[in-house]
């Protein structure tokens, strides 16, 4: 019997296509899984970084690097202040004037003055801190001037005086600021003075109110000191009043006495 011979009906590609995506399965969910991984740590890296995560984080930053900008910017100067030498104070007489410059370059020295380095650069403030002897230190100009270039002055004066004689201290402190704010950028060690104020002229007695100060100061220190040796001797002199005295011979004893060591 003879077979019959016709066209074969074409074979689904169904099978084919689900070997091949059974086959492709693995590998696209392992490519996803790994990308997702490398995402996941390039993440928490960046989170470590500063500034990443906290939403102050870069206000910080970038106020950290403004300041440390500005500290570089600040450049050598000078600083020119009233010699104590040339201060002379008397007790209760007219005040002095002190000045005290800032000067972007170190320059020539000027009779009567003293100078040392300082930093420049910013705006800054100059103090003059004042102690001892009733003395009295009166600013005539802003605490705080811009000495910014190189080419920059600027000048703070005081008006100085003491009601009576004495040591005087004199300090002057330099303080560099960013810009108009109170952030310190720089602030030199207080460059400190001793001044002698001289007694009122025609005052003779000035050293005996001196030595009445210190005497009445000691009085006062040693008060209790005083109040109880007062009360120690107050003590002693009842005492030897109120104790009973050995009795004295009687005038009859004595003849007594006298008459039986003389010879019969």
């Amino acid at each position: 019997m003879a077979e019959h011979k016709g066209p074969r009906p074409p074979r689904s590609p169904a099978p084919v296509a689900m070997s091949l995506g059974s086959g492709c399965f693995p590998w696209t969910v392992l490519a996803v899984l790994i990308a997702m991984v490398s995402g996941l740590f390039l993440i928490l890296g960046r989170g470590d970084e500063p500034g990443n995560g906290h939403p102050d984080g870069g206000k910080q930053q970038a106020y950290v690097d403004e300041i440390d900008e500005a500290r570089q910017q600040l450049f050598k100067g000078e600083l020119v202040r009233t010699s104590t030498k040339s201060l002379h104070l008397v007790a209760g007489g007219d005040p002095l004037p002190y000045r005290a410059q800032i000067l972007g370059s170190w320059r020539s020295d000027g009779a009567g003055e003293t100078h040392s380095p300082t930093s420049a650069g910013a705006q800054i403030g100059v103090k003059l801190h004042c102690s001892g002897a009733q003395v009295r230190c009166t600013p005539l100009s802003s605490e705080r001037q811009n000495v910014i270039s190189k080419n920059d002055t600027a000048t703070w004066l005081w008006d100085v005086s003491a009601d009576r004689a004495g040591t005087v201290t004199l300090s002057v402190t330099v303080t560099a600021y960013y810009e108009d704010t109170d952030t310190v950028l720089f602030e030199q060690p207080p460059a400190t003075a001793h001044v002698e104020v001289a007694a009122r002229p025609g005052d003779r007695f000035a050293w005996v109110k001196q030595a009445w100060r210190w005497i009445s100061g000691a009085i006062t220190s040693l008060g209790g000191l005083a109040v109880s040796v007062t009360a120690v001797t107050t003590l002693a002199v009842l005492v030897a009043r109120r104790t009973p005295r050995a009795p004295e011979p009687e005038a009859g004893n004595d003849d007594a006495e006298a008459d039986t060591n003389s010879p019969s």
